[in-house]
């Protein structure tokens, strides 16, 4: 993650991962250019936020308004509100297994776009992780 955010240019970039309780939260676990630390106190589950939507589709997420976004607000893009992101590409982080664990996500916070190239350039570093 921190190879990502000095390599790229990127503001913001962060690693949530799933809890393996059996309630299977996912919480904020590491970020590099973030603002503040009330990343770590963001718990969601699947489904709920960047980071739920990511593990339970099991693909990126893409988004340059994220302000308009139709799952914009404090319930579903906390670690965007709180990091005041207006822009946000996201991929999963699998295991060995090829099970979902966690989410990568980079993002701006002056309105420079991401683009699919964006996703292609996080999963490149999540390779070389493996």
């Amino acid at each position: 993650m921190q190879t990502v955010y000095q390599q790229e240019p990127f503001e913001f970039v962060g690693v949530a991962l799933q809890e393996t309780t059996s309630w299977r939260k996912i919480r904020w676990r590491f970020a590099a250019g973030n603002t503040n630390q009330r990343f770590r106190k963001i718990v969601l589950r699947s489904g709920i936020g960047i980071a739920g939507l990511v593990i339970r589709t099991g693909e990126p997420f893409i988004e340059n308004d994220l302000a308009h976004h139709h799952y914009a607000g404090d319930t579903y893009q906390p670690i965007t509100l709180v990091e005041h992101l207006t822009s946000a590409v996201a991929v999963p982080i699998f295991d060995a297994d090829q099970l979902i664990i966690g989410v990568l996500l980079a993002g701006y916070r002056h309105h420079q776009p991401v683009t699919v190239h964006s996703g292609h350039v996080l999963q490149k570093y999540l390779q070389h992780c493996q």
